[in-house]
């Protein structure tokens, strides 16, 4: 049977056996690629040609991708492509996607797994295309023809230009690493992941070691390699530590204390006030016979005796508040081990040079 070649609105994605039996068009090549690209790709289009392409028998030789699918089960994931074809050729992609997918479901088809990577890259979604891509490849060029898979290779070309590969080791038995919150893998092991460009964590913990963060940034079409060492907590030089200075508590215990002694004097000259204005009335009653104008001496004396009982009262509560924060700080101040800082280490070197003349001091902790 002869496949019919491209036209001007259409690129030949589906393979021999796919073509024999639908002779359904692929999408268009998505018209956000760079100019350069989809030159190459209509390129390649337009010299296709039509082929024959012989019948073979489901699960043949040389067809792993069939193995195991049944007649029904094709014939509905081709029926459902077509349907995706369809909606793609009418720019509904997230349409054609979703009917990609169903397809898939039924047989994992190279030829259908190239539409949805076609169709992800008009969804602007250039990792989920790679990852598409990437199985449409792997049975290399048989599924899908040569021309095809050419075709194939450049998107691939143009993807790795959109996203980054980081590679991450970690040698620590049982060490638990993830990325961006997902797990990962358990150590020791390795594993590459594609991701899109931007700010990544990576993270790996492991019971009574340190944990071991980093804030990665990966550029597109770059790849990176980090390893994951873990230390052991009991391993670490430690020290002991305070939060302030030992005296620093105790200074604030010991001026709550001084407000306090100083309300002491006040109170005791309050209350001294209120006996002598007392016994300034009890004078006056006995030489009156009976009660008395208060003289002003003794009303002046009453008045100061109020206010300094009001002083000394502020000055007890101030006082004890005081006292009370400082043996907080006391307790909160109670010595507690912490790794140590290793000593610094200092080095110095000559800078000569045209010029140039002077000493580089460099300083490693």
């Amino acid at each position: 049977m002869t496949a019919r070649g491209p036209s001007s609105q259409h690129v030949r994605g589906l393979s021999p056996l796919l073509l024999e039996w639908l002779g359904v068009p692929l999408p268009s090549v998505p018209s956000r690629l760079v100019t350069v690209v989809g030159f190459l790709l209509a390129l390649l289009a337009l010299q296709a040609g039509a082929r024959a392409a012989q019948d073979e028998p489901v699960g043949a030789p040389g067809r792993p991708w069939a193995d195991g699918v049944s007649q029904e089960r094709q014939d509905q994931a081709l029926r459902v492509f077509q349907e995706g074809n369809a909606l793609f050729e009418a720019s509904q992609h997230a349409a054609a996607l979703a009917k990609y997918r169903e397809a898939l479901a039924s047989w994992d088809h190279p030829a259908i797994r190239f539409n949805a990577a076609v169709a992800l890259v008009n969804l602007d979604q250039p990792l989920r295309a790679f990852e598409d891509l990437e199985l449409a490849l792997r049975y290399g060029d048989a599924p899908l023809g040569a021309e095809k898979y050419q075709q194939a290779l450049t998107y691939r070309k143009l993807l790795l230009g959109q996203i980054a590969e980081l590679k991450v080791a970690c040698p620590e038995q049982g060490a638990e690493v993830s990325l961006d919150g997902q797990a990962l893998f358990v150590g020791p092991g390795e594993m590459a992941r594609w991701l899109l460009p931007g700010t990544h964590q990576l993270v790996a913990r492991k019971p009574g070691f340190l944990t071991e963060t980093r804030s990665l940034v990966v550029l597109p079409g770059k790849q990176s390699t980090e390893r994951l060492t873990l230390q052991e907590i009991r391993s670490l030089p430690t020290s002991t530590a305070r939060r302030w200075p030992v005296w620093k508590p105790w200074s604030v215990v010991g001026a709550g204390a001084l407000l306090a002694v100083i309300g002491v004097p006040v109170i005791l000259d309050s209350l001294n006030n209120v006996h002598n204005y007392e016994a300034a009335i009890d004078s006056c009653s006995a030489q009156a016979g009976g009660p008395c104008m208060v003289p002003s001496t003794a009303s002046d004396t009453l008045h100061r005796a109020r206010v300094e009982n009001v002083a000394a009262i502020s000055l007890f509560s101030v006082g004890g508040a005081v006292i009370a924060s400082g043996l907080a700080m006391v307790i909160f101040n109670q010595p507690r081990v912490v790794p140590g800082e290793e000593a610094p280490h200092a080095s110095l070197a000559p800078l000569l040079g045209p010029g140039l003349f002077g000493l580089q001091v460099a300083i490693r902790r």
